[in-house]
C-alpha cells in the first residue's frame, strides 16, 4: 500500500486564487442582482403609472362632451365654469378635468400624481394644440409622475362632441 505524500495537495497560493476568484464572481452574482431588483421596481412603477393613468383617462372619457347637451358647446373650459355650476359641483363633463391635480397616495398608489388638460381643438389646423375658440373636438392629456421615474407616463385621447 503506497502512503500519501505529505506534500500533495493545494498551497497557500492555490487557496488565495481560488478565494480571490471566487469572491469576484460573488461581487458579480450581487451587482447583478441589484441591477435586476431596480429593474423590477422601475418596471413595477411604470405599471402602476399605466394603470393609474388608464382609470384617470377612462374616469374622464365617460362623462358627457359638455354639459351642453348638442352644440353649441360651452365656451370656457375648466371646473365649475359651466353656467349653473357651483363650487362644489362635481365633475360632470368632460372640461370639468380641465387643469385638474390628484394626490393618489391614499388610494394605494403611494408618490403618484396625476395631472389633467382639457383643450378645444381644430384638427384641420393643430391636432396637439390648443386652438382657443370652442369646436366640436377636445383633446384630453392625463399626465402620471412619480419621483422615482426618469420620466412621466403620458396619455393622450381626442373626443368629438355630436
Amino acid at each position: 500500500m503506497k502512503r500519501p505524500d505529505p506534500q500533495s495537495g493545494f498551497s497557500i497560493i492555490d487557496m488565495i486564487v481560488g478565494l480571490s476568484i471566487l469572491a469576484v464572481a460573488i461581487v458579480g452574482i450581487m451587482i447583478v442582482q441589484q441591477n435586476y431588483i431596480q429593474m423590477s421596481s422601475n418596471v413595477e412603477l411604470g405599471l402602476r403609472a399605466i394603470s393609474l393613468g388608464n382609470s384617470v383617462m377612462n374616469t374622464i372619457r365617460m362623462h358627457a362632451y359638455d354639459e351642453n347637451a348638442s352644440s353649441p358647446w360651452s365656451s370656457t373650459i375648466g371646473a365649475n365654469t359651466d353656467a349653473g355650476e357651483s363650487a362644489l359641483a362635481d365633475y360632470d363633463d368632460i372640461d370639468d378635468y380641465a387643469g385638474a391635480t390628484w394626490d393618489f397616495s391614499s388610494d394605494g398608489y403611494l408618490g403618484y400624481s396625476v395631472t389633467t388638460r382639457v383643450f378645444y381643438i381644430d384638427i384641420a389646423t393643430s391636432w396637439v394644440d390648443s386652438v382657443g375658440p370652442t369646436t366640436s373636438f377636445k383633446r384630453i392629456i392625463v399626465r402620471v409622475d412619480h419621483s422615482d421615474m426618469e420620466s412621466p407616463v403620458v396619455f393622450s385621447s381626442l373626443v368629438a362632441g355630436i
